[in-house]
Order: structure tokens, then sequence, then C-alpha cells
């Protein structure tokens, strides 16, 4: 039984009955009665009965929300008495949630393009026969839907104790420290778990279990009087300076790595926790599971891997959505991972990348000599996903002479930096890597093993976009003297433990102080330089003899460089003041890597937020400091993404000759926000690879991404070079970057198609010179304004167009609307009776919307284009181009803003456009434009659309008009309208051959 094949074929509900099948049950295809148990959140579901198993019915439903409504018509099935199981599949999110009506209506979601192991375990239980009826089989399958995975166990169950482990930290701690110190205290007694997993606590396999259970006889207090001397006393001390006590939990290694030593915030607060919390999270948490220190996947056992998502876990929602925070998937960044040292290696040893990948499966001398100094930069460090990839793919190419965890050790000593702003992600972070070092260590005895390094100094919380106080010091190189001294003091730090590593410590915060004020004296001169350059301007004399004085151009030159200067000095006096840093500073707390030029490689998944998330004082530093990210296109769905700044950053950070590889969002390659990043990446730097992998992996990262692999080089790009559009070499299209240049949407296909498109574009005008296109109505809150009450006043209640309802020429409306506004798309001053009952119901719901400026609460947004008399509208989010024409007998039909509007000046206009629109070629050129997204989707935006060529006889072409009027009762021949499109556009037969290969190559992925 090939379940998984099963799932990944899933690309509508008629599938489902094949996964029936699969399962060893009766297939069916009936739709279901619409009854009242089939309403869901006021909207009426479509059901189709997709299989059975005897009296067992399997019941299947399309939702945009699967988990939701598997839920939620189970449990109404479960009320009237009867069982069932419901698929509910969201097509265009590529999720499959599966329900059983039977008790608690236990419930199991899966990711269609990326099955997670234990679920396909789980849903693989559900096959075969119904041996004892229908409420036998039900009774199976709960139980084995309700066989919840360990690992969302584990997050589940690790989350409930940090929360309460943080709210029971009272008394001197503050609220915003309580959750980092009870982070701080989990996170290390969950390393001991993996510790004790390896033999290394006394020998004994219980050994936490028992001195709590110890502990709690005794009447003492797990975390003064076990805890603390475990882990300052014992852990983090050698052999010959423990106390007695401390010798008395036997033979525990030394292991050092700065986790087991007092934390800031535990100096400055008092924050014991209770044993009534300790008891709670072994009871709880720790002694619920079983861990092993194997990277190797046990479904029963808790793997240091799981810590990434144990970190995603941890966080609100909340903070994910406004840092743009997700865990990335393993699979995927080992894959980034091989293709940007391929890219390396090819880089530095002038050799082609074949060649590259052949050395790096059998290094020889040369290469380990190369890589035992490569520095690896995640400025967005995460939950060390990327470092963690690098630490492994480092240690293979490290002396085979030294043992595994020798090399790890090494190589965390030197080549591996990471900077976030989050301090619980840089603890996670640390955790991954130290027990990546400890999982190879061979030591049979605890008094074998090696301390660990302290990576604290090279693992750092601060802000990788900005330089201290958020001004630009214009210095890239730091001070040679400070540079030579801090490499190998930061080495010792490193290395160092107990008294003496206090005195490294000082030592060297002392010194990168020093770095950081010798660079603020440095950028002073620079911008007194700079100010003394613009007043000499100034004075200059033109031919007339006038002296040129302060224009606009000068004085706001002038004023920045003021503005930076004091800045400056008011950093310098609080340095001087403090006699600390205060903040983190590349040049000063790496001062040596500057010194060599920059970090040779620089990856990672940097935060993704589109700019109206960002906080407008951020914004604005954004805007005066990155370039790329200044260029912003403000037609609808254009603001810039975070991730450019961080790319423009990396970039920055890198020596030359290095590489930058990261995952950013797809639409980059094609916004209107990313043309300047385009154009600087394809004339500036080598781009190796570029690969779209919203198909193949944006599934996996549990979240609705659409992310692109980038992987450029810093350097200028050799003559006629080709850029990889797949990670893996051998696969996949090479395009040339010469293409690319201009910033123009990136076509990420065979270039042969990049000449077709440009030359269409040359020789005709674009859609947009003449048609202005825009977003439907925006209503701000849906589940107000769709789907009314009934009772609501008829007059006031219109037909919603969706992107899903859209196709060819036609549209099928399922939803109603409480349409506000009048014909000239004014909301009214007053509603009528029932309508305002139920509107000022949500009163402050509606005021609190982000496009909400004042005025009747029944606002909605964007009317105008929608109440156009003659319109073409298209979905934003389909497989292929599809327009309708609607004309002056569908006023009442509304475009919502999952909808593109163009109004026209008339009826055959709009017919005219609609069929252009709808033409196999118009098709193939928007998807090769169209942003990508998941499910084989892509998005056909306002600048997709308005760039595609629009010869001037197609508008009044009467036989165009003709082809989208009779087109609308389904009378239309595409060979036709296609044969006509290719006249206007003057296409050859081989052209045509190239453009219909673009729309059979979706069609074949879509399905």
């Amino acid at each position: 039984m090939d379940l998984e094949g099963s799932l990944r074929s899933i690309q509508s509900l008629s599938d489902l009955p094949r996964l029936v099948a699969e399962l060893g049950h009766q297939p069916l295809w009936e739709e279901v009665p619409q009854e009242g148990w089939s309403r869901s959140g006021g909207r009426q579901l479509e059901i189709i009965a997709v299989g059975q198993t005897e009296a067992f019915p399997w019941f299947g439903i399309e939702s945009s929300s699967p988990d939701r409504d598997a839920v939620a018509l189970a449990r109404r099935i479960f009320r009237r008495g009867k069982v069932g199981l419901v698929m509910a599949l969201d097509t265009r999110g590529r999720r499959l949630a599966v329900a059983v009506a039977f008790d608690r209506c236990p419930t199991l979601a899966q990711q269609l393009d990326c099955p997670n192991p234990e679920a396909l375990s789980a849903l693989g239980r559900l096959a075969g026969g119904s041996e004892g009826g229908a409420l036998a089989f039900a009774a199976r399958a709960a139980e084995a839907l309700a066989a919840e995975p360990v690992s969302t166990r584990f997050f589940r169950a690790f989350r409930s104790t940090l929360d309460r482990m943080a709210a029971g930290l009272r008394g001197t701690v503050p609220p915003d420290a309580r959750r980092e110190l009870a982070l701080l205290q989990l996170t290390r007694v969950l390393f001991l778990y993996f510790i004790q997993a390896k033999g290394w606590l006394n020998g004994r396999e219980r050994f936490l279990a028992e001195e709590i259970d110890g502990c709690l006889l005794r009447r003492r207090r797990i975390h003064r009087d076990l805890l603390r001397p475990l882990f300052f006393g014992t852990l983090n001390q050698p052999l010959s300076t423990r106390s007695r006590h401390a010798l008395a939990f036997g033979r525990i290694p030394f292991l050092n790595g700065g986790l087991f030593e007092p934390h800031p915030l535990e100096r400055r607060h008092r924050s014991d926790a209770s044993n009534e919390l300790w008891r709670d999270a072994f009871d709880g948490l720790f002694e619920r599971f079983h861990f092993t220190i194997s990277e190797q996947r046990d479904p029963g056992r808790i793997a240091p891997d799981m810590l990434g998502r144990v970190f995603e876990g941890v966080m609100d929602p909340e903070d994910r959505h406004t840092s743009g925070t997700f865990y990335t998937p393993a699979a995927l960044v080992e894959q980034i991972l091989d293709a940007c040292f391929t890219a390396l290696l090819s880089t530095r040893l002038s050799c082609t990348e074949g060649e590259a990948e052949r050395r790096l499966r059998d290094p020889d001398p040369a290469i380990i000599g190369l890589f035992a100094s490569v520095t690896v930069l995640d400025p967005a460090v995460g939950s060390g996903a990327f470092l963690l990839s690098a630490l492994e793919r480092l240690a293979r190419f490290d002396s085979p002479e030294t043992n595994c965890a020798a090399r790890k050790r090494r190589i965390l000593r030197q080549n591996l930096f990471g900077v976030d702003r989050n301090a619980a992600a840089l603890r996670v972070a640390q955790l991954r890597l130290w027990l990546a070092v400890v999982a190879d260590d061979s030591s049979q005895y605890p008094e074998e093993v090696t301390p660990l390094p302290n990576i604290d100094c090279l693992i750092r919380q601060g802000d990788s976009l900005f330089d201290p106080a958020g001004f630009d010091l214009g210095v890239t190189r730091p001070d040679p003297a400070f540079a030579a001294e801090l490499g190998p003091l930061r080495q010792q730090v490193i290395g160092a433990a107990g008294a003496g590593k206090q005195v490294l410590v000082r030592r060297l915060r002392r010194l990168e102080m020093e770095a950081m004020s010798s660079t603020i004296r440095t950028g002073e001169q620079l911008h007194c330089a700079a100010i003394r350059e613009c007043l000499e301007q100034a004075r200059l004399h033109d031919l007339f003899g006038h002296a040129r004085g302060l224009d606009g151009e000068l004085r706001r030159q002038l004023d920045r460089l003021r503005s930076g200067l004091r800045a400056l000095r008011q950093a310098r006096r609080r340095l001087d003041r403090e006699g600390e840093l205060p903040w983190f500073h590349y040049q000063s707390h790496f001062a040596d890597v500057f010194e060599r030029g920059g970090f040779d490689l620089v990856i990672g998944n940097p935060p993704w937020l589109r700019s109206e998330a960002i906080p407008v004082t951020l914004r604005r530093q954004l805007t005066g400091r990155y370039r790329w990210w200044k260029h912003q296109n403000r037609s609808y769905g254009k603001a810039p993404d975070l991730a450019v700044a961080f790319l423009e950053r990396a970039l920055e950070l890198s020596a030359s000759r290095g590489i930058v590889a990261m995952l950013v969002p797809a639409k980059i390659t094609t916004a209107g926000y990313g043309v300047t990043a385009r154009h600087a990446l394809a004339s500036s730097t080598t781009i190796h690879v570029v690969a779209d992998l919203t198909s193949s992996s944006s599934r996996a990262f549990e979240a609705t991404v659409y992310p692109l692999a980038l992987i450029v080089g810093k350097s200028p790009p050799p003559r006629h070079h080709r850029v990889r559009t797949e990670l893996q070499t051998g696969k996949g299209g090479l395009i040339r970057q010469s293409e690319l240049r201009g910033g123009a949407p990136w076509i990420l296909v065979r270039h042969g198609l990049h000449s077709i498109v440009a030359q269409l574009q040359h020789d005709h005008p674009s859609l947009g010179a003449s048609i202005s296109c825009h977003l439907g109505v925006k209503t701000g809150l849906n589940r107000v304004f769709l789907n009314p009450p009934d009772d609501v006043e008829p007059e006031l209640v219109r037909l919603a167009i969706r992107g899903r309802d859209v196709r060819p020429f036609r549209c099928r409306c399922r939803v109603r609307l409480l349409w506000t506004h009048d014909p000239q798309g004014c909301p009214y001053n007053q509603l009528p009776r029932m309508a305002r009952a139920y509107v000022q119901r949500f009163e402050r719901e509606l005021r609190a919307r982000r496009d909400y400026q004042g005025g009747p609460l029944w606002t909605v947004f964007r009317t105008r284009a929608a109440l156009a008399p003659y319109r073409v509208v298209w979905p934003d989010l389909s497989r292929r181009m599809s327009a309708v024409a609607l004309t002056a007998r569908d006023l009442e039909r509304i475009p919502l803003n999952t909808c593109y509007v163009a109004p026209v000046r008339s009826a055959p206009t709009a017919h005219a456009l609609a069929a252009w629109l709808n033409s196999t070629w118009m098709g193939a050129v928007a998807r090769l434009e169209a942003a990508p997204a998941s499910g084989g989707f892509a998005r056909f935006n306002a600048q997709v659309v308005a760039r595609l060529p629009l010869p001037p006889a197609v508008l009044t072409d009467p036989d165009l008009t003709r082809f989208g009027r009779q087109a609308r009762t389904g009378a239309l021949d595409q060979t036709q309208l296609d044969d006509l499109a290719a006249r206007h556009l003057n296409l050859s037969s081989s052209t045509q051959g190239a453009l219909r290969a673009v729309v059979d190559g979706c069609t074949r992925h879509s399905r």
C-alpha cells in the first residue's frame, strides 16, 4: 500500500474515493442531501459520500480550514446518533484533515506534499475490514486517529510546562523575564535527559528521577538543594574543585559549555521555582517521554533534531506572526547547504560545479585545508538549523585522524557564528550544537568526557540589520590592532573554565568595547570629513562667479551627516559613561573576521515580514539604511518584505568571493518592490541557484509559505554564466544570468522563453498602458459581511465573487454579501433596522479593522472599481489565467479582494478583453511572470496582468467580442480563439509551440 504516494496525488475531492480504495474499503461518489447538520459557521457545506465500510460512511468536504471543519461536521454527525468519518480537503493549502464521528471525535491533520511518517502510520491503521459492524469500526478508527505522534505530545507538554513555570516565578522576577528564566531552567534539564541517555549521570538510567524522589523524601527544595548544586557545583566544575556535596552525586562529567553557569538574569533576580512546579515538570513532561541522543528517528523517542520544532512550539502564535519566525525543515536545510558548499568550492577553485561536487564527495588535503578556515554566519540563527547542518558538513572535511566529536569541537570554536534578537532561540541553538558534539562522543566514562566549548561569544544576541542605535558608522573594517588581539582572546574564552574564565570574559568585553570606541571615533572622523566636503562644495563658484550655496540636495545630505554625527557622539559618551558595550556590533564583536574581509558563507532563513506588519519606525529605519528596501511599488500587494533587507545585509557581511545562501519569499522574483534587488543581484553578483521550492517543499514548513532558495556569490558573474533553477546539479534548467538583468520579473524557465516574452513586450504596448487594474472589495471582516443572516433586508444583499468562483468566461457565485454602499460606492448614512442591529453586534471588531478610518461602521474598502458598469475580473490565485466579463446585467455581483478588476468603457470592450486574457498565449505569458504558489497555483496580480502585451486592435476587434459573448454560454472554440490571438501577436508556429508547452506543463503539475 503506497499511502504516501496516494496522499501526494490528491488534487481534488474526486481523488478521495481512490484513497478510500487504497485503504481497502468501498469507494463511492454520491452527493449528500443538504440537511441541517451540513452547515458550518453559517455556510452550507457540499458533502460527498466518498466511501463506505459496511454501514460506516466516509464523507468528503472541501474547506479552507480543514482541521476545524472536519471536527465540526464529525461532532454534528455524532450528536445526531450516527457514526462516520469526515475527510476535509484544502486543495490550495494541500492539507487533509480526517475526523471520526465517535466519542470525542479525534482528528488527524496531514500535509499532502510532505506526509509526516507518524501521521501516515496512524492513517494506515484505518486499513482493513470492519469486523463487528459500523460501531466497532468507528471505535477502531477513533483509536487509530487518537494515537497522536509522540513529537506532537512532547511539544504540547513542553509548552504547557513552560507556561506554568513562567506564571509561577513570582517574587522579584519581573513579568518580562519570567518566560526566559523558565525556559532556561527547562532547557538545562532537557539537556540532562539527553546526557542521561548516554549513561553519563553516574551510570544510572533514572538518575534524575531518583534524585528528585530523594530530595522530596528529605523535604528539601528541588531548585536550591538539588538543581543548583548539580548545575553550578558539579556539571560546571572540574572534578578536582568539586565540594563534598557535589562529589556525592557520583561520577558526573565536567561539561562546562556555558549552559551550567549562572545566567545574568539569575544573578539579577531570585528565580527559584517551587517544588510543586518542578514536580509537575518532571511528572508531566520529562518522565513521560523517552529520550535518545541519536539523530536516527525512533517513533517512540525524543531526539535532538526535534528541538527546532520545540522552539517554534514554545513561541506564541502572535510572536511567530510578528517576527516572521518559522522552523525550517531539516531536509531542505541540507539541500541548501550542499548547494552552498558546491558554489563556494567552485568559486575558490575556479572549477565547474560538477567538479566541485566530485571533490566534495572525496575531499583531498587541499579541500580539507580550505574548509578548516572557512567562516560561516547565520544572521538570523533562530533555533540553529543552518549552523547545525553546517557543523555536520564541515566535520566531514576535517582530518580523518581525529574522532568526530573532537572535529566538531574544533569547528564550534572557530568556524561557526550566529546572531539573533531572540534570547530563547539562541538558547535552543546552543543546545542543539552542544548535543551534536555529545552525540558523537564515544567516552565510556564521565571522567573521559572533554568539556564543551563556551560558544556564547560566537552565538550572540543582537540585531543583524542595524548598527548600534540605528545609525550607520560608515566603517567596514575594524582597527587591525584590536582584530589581531581579539581572535586569540576569544579562543581562550571558548575553552576556559572556572574562575579563570570570568577573568578572560572581562578582558574580552573590555577589548570589544575598545574596538567599538575606536570604530565610533573613526566614524566621527569620516562624518566630519564628509561635512567639510559638503560645505566646500557649497562655497564653489560656477562659471559666472556665483557660489553654489546649499541647494536642496546638499542640504539634505548635510542634515543626514550632522544627524549621524550627533548619534555617534551620543554613543561615544554613553560608552564612556557605562563602561561596557551596550549593543551588538559586527565589526567590534567579530573584528578578527572582518579584518579578513568578512564571512565566507552567510546562510539562513531570515524573518519574512511584509511591510504592513513592520512598525512604522522600523520601516523608516529600513528605508534610510537599505537601498534594496527603498523601492516600493505602491500598487496592492506589493509591500516590501523584511527578507529583502536581510538579503542586502548578508552581502555586506560576506567576504569578497564569499557565498550567500538564503531562503526568501518566492515573490521576490516577480514583485514590484524587488526591482532594485533583482537588478543588483543579476548585475553585480554571480547567481548560482534561484530555485523555486513552492511546490516541493513549502508544505514541510507547517506554515503557508512560498520559499525560494537563492545562492549568490559576491563576485562579478563570468561571461555567459548560467544560473541553475534547481538545488541539485544536473536537474532542472539553466538560464543565462544576463537575461535576469534590468529588474524585470525573473522568468525561471529555459532561456528561449525569456526572449519570446521580451520580444512580445517590446513589439506591443502593455495592457497597463491603457487599462488600470485594481484589487476587489475588501471588507476587513469577512465573517460579518459574508453570508449575513436571512432576516437582513434583501435590498442590501448582493452576490460575492471570490477568486475560486471564477472560471474562463464565467463565474459561479456561492456566497452572499452584505452590501452597505450606494451605486456610487459610498456607504449609506443609515441602514435598515435588521441590518443595523446585525452590524452593531460587531461594533468593536469593525472599528478595529486595519483600514477603518472613521465613518459608518459598515464601510467597506476599494468599492469604486468593483462597481464599474463594465468590468473584467480574474482571480488572484489560480492554476491558469481565467477572466470573466461583467456587464450591466451583472451589477449585483461584487468581486472581493481575492479577485482583480479592470474597469473598461463598454460591454464589447469587456468581452474582447476577457477573450484576450483567456487565450492560451496570454495564459502562458502570465504564468511565466506570476509568483508561484503551492499545489500548482500562481498569483496573477495586477502587475503581472498589466505587463501582458495588448495590441491596440484587440479591444475593438469584433471577432474577439463575439468570442467573449459566445463563451459565456459555453459555445467556445479555443483553437479559433488562439488562432485569432496569434494573428494579433504575429506568433510563429514555433513560438506557439513553446508557449503551449508552458500551459501543458502547468496542467500536468496541477494534476
